[in-house]
């Protein structure tokens, strides 16, 4: 969270690196669109339709409760930071309604920081509170999905993906570590400062909430695409974690409205040819029911809001 000027000097540091981070996240867009053109053209769409109509009711149904299941996970992270920022000040349906109408809509339109900025602040500001606390709530909110992450790929490399080659419980037990010894960290109060704000940090005990809520979306979200996923081509579980967390964090890096192209790219080349038609018919019906759905709930949510906030005025 950045605290300079806005209006920083053409030749500033700061204004290189925001220059920079634009260029390289128009670089690694400009990649995948390339490589997925790339994939796209040696599939054949009759293939593709044939997988899409083969996709059982249950399957699709059960993706769309995935994606409820994570949005819902994902509403508890603003519920938890809330009640660390202003405690009582606020109700918990509120912060869970903020996190929810935020996450899906933002998760379609990406850029999270402005977006996810700006519509927490619209919703919160209407509880009375100010930039600084909706500040201090978007930071712990994305400090518990940075959490969810890491419980998430400490659980896999524990667990032995193939992809580790027999290596991964050494980093794994490194992370279980790191997250045990901030758990016992912040069994004190802790403060940390970033720039002119001061950030309160979580309890030990919601910290522990937010990893096990963090578990929990990050497994909901990945098995609301791999649900989806025949079985003669579905990796096993535990392969299949890497890849996905791999794509979601490379769509996040790029910008790109909800990972799009970036994520498809990363996962039609891991997996081998013969499989790439049923895993773009699984991916086009995972943008369907994880991405299209919570955002047009999300949405509606936000203009019901907004006319009964008008409503009250």
């Amino acid at each position: 969270m950045s605290t300079s000027s806005p209006h920083a000097p053409a030749g500033s540091p700061v204004r290189w690196l925001r220059l920079l981070s634009w260029l390289g996240s128009l670089a690694a867009f400009g990649l995948a669109l390339w490589l997925l053109h790339r994939y796209v053209t040696h599939l054949a769409w009759r293939d593709v339709a044939t997988a899409w109509s083969r996709l059982p009711g249950w399957r699709i149904a059960g993706s769309a409760g995935a994606a409820l299941l994570s949005l819902t996970m994902l509403a508890m992270f603003d519920v938890l930071a809330a009640r660390t920022v202003v405690r009582e000040r606020i109700p918990a349906k509120l912060a869970a309604f903020a996190g929810a109408v935020t996450q899906g809509i933002s998760n379609t339109l990406g850029f999270h920081a402005i977006t996810g900025t700006a519509l927490r602040y619209r919703i919160y500001a209407t509880a009375g509170l100010g930039a600084s606390d909706i500040a201090r709530i978007v930071a712990l909110a994305g400090f518990g999905v940075g959490l969810g992450f890491t419980v998430v790929i400490t659980g896999a490399l524990c667990w032995q993906p193939a992809i580790t080659q027999g290596w991964g419980r050494w980093p794994g037990a490194a992370l279980l570590l790191l997250l045990v010894a901030l758990v016992v960290w912040l069994a004190r109060p802790r403060t940390l400062a970033l720039g002119r704000l001061t950030l309160a940090l979580p309890s030990a005990r919601v910290a522990a909430t937010q990893m096990l809520v963090g578990g929990v979306e990050m497994l909901a979200a990945l098995g609301a695409l791999y649900v989806l996923l025949p079985a003669a081509s579905a990796p096993p579980f535990v392969d299949f974690l890497p890849i996905y967390v791999g794509a979601v964090l490379a769509g996040i890096v790029s910008h790109a409205p909800s990972g799009l192209g970036v994520f498809e790219t990363i996962m039609l080349a891991s997996f081998p040819p013969q499989a790439r038609a049923d895993l773009l018919a699984a991916i086009l019906c995972y943008r369907l029911t994880y991405t299209a759905l919570p955002f047009v709930l999300a949405g509606a949510a936000l203009a019901v809001f907004e006319w009964r906030g008008r409503r009250r005025r």
